[in-house]
């Protein structure tokens, strides 16, 4: 069986696209190429992420009982107790996810930089911070 390498046959209709049409077409399937190899590698975590889950719940239980028959270490009641003071360890150890496992790729950066408005207290002169930021 002979493989077909001359464009012009294989698929005309590139050759009379317009070049940028063509460039998003390549980004198209740059894009696609990567999701698809990306959740290649979510589908190989799937195994590990389980696995993690189930250490995190052990760990979970485990200081849940040591906290329950006053065997945990002050600092580490704190660290698992949330702002208001209480004990719940669950929420702070969260089981990973496959997709977690995996990094997202990096955005494109912008070409040229946002433009932002800096604004200064009238009395300080301070810079203020913008309206968004503050809340």
């Amino acid at each position: 069986m002979a493989i077909i390498t001359d464009v012009e046959k294989l698929r005309p209709e590139l050759l009379e696209i317009s070049d940028a049409e063509f460039e998003r077409r390549k980004a198209e399937f740059e894009m696609a190429a990567a999701e698809r190899q990306r959740r290649k590698e979510i589908a190989a975590k799937e195994a590990i992420a389980a696995q993690a889950a189930d250490h995190v719940e052990a760990i979970v239980a485990g200081v849940k009982f040591l906290h329950d028959n006053g065997i945990l270490p002050e600092k580490i009641v704190a660290a698992f107790s949330r702002s208001d003071g209480t004990f719940s360890p669950a929420t702070m150890l969260r089981a990973p996810t496959a997709e977690s496992l995996v990094p997202r790729a990096a955005r494109a950066v912008r070409d040229k930089p946002r433009r932002t408005r800096r604004v200064r207290d009238p009395k300080t002169g301070e810079l203020v911070p913008s309206k968004a930021s503050r809340g």
